[in-house]
């Protein structure tokens, strides 16, 4: 369980999955953890950077094989734009290499999602971030 000391984390989620992304709002919901906006493509989340849930996100989350853009063109475009809270790419296929993933600063986690691990990613990476502000 997340502490209550803690805000409310937010993730913002990029999958073109329907039922993959209602299992992660659905699990992460039962650790207090909000996962809103879900974009069903990476194109969906560039064309709305300006609205202000997307400035609600505390970290992302992006399934690496999307259609057109991947997720790791996703947060190559991002990084690129001055981005600096924390991503995480997910996915069935294997994992990116090392240098991929730092080459965007992004943690890794495989699907299907193992929970505890999920959301103690998502909590060492928010409160990394925090502390580096």
């Amino acid at each position: 369980m997340l502490n209550k000391a803690h805000k409310q984390i937010h993730v913002t989620y990029v999958e073109d999955e329907p039922n993959i992304a209602q299992l992660l709002v659905s699990g992460l919901g039962l650790f207090g953890i909000v996962v809103r906006p879900v974009y069903m493509s990476a194109e969906d989340l560039l064309a709305r950077l300006d609205e202000p849930i997307f400035t609600e996100a505390d970290i992302f989350f992006f399934d690496i094989r999307l259609p057109k853009m991947t997720g790791v063109e996703l947060a190559e475009e991002l990084r690129r734009r001055g981005e600096t809270r924390p991503f995480v790419l997910v996915s069935a296929w294997p994992r990116p290499s090392d240098e991929t993933l730092n080459q965007v600063n992004a943690a890794f986690l495989p699907k299907p999602f193992d929970f505890p691990d999920v959301v103690e990613t998502i909590q060492r990476l928010t409160e990394n971030h925090d502390l580096a502000d």
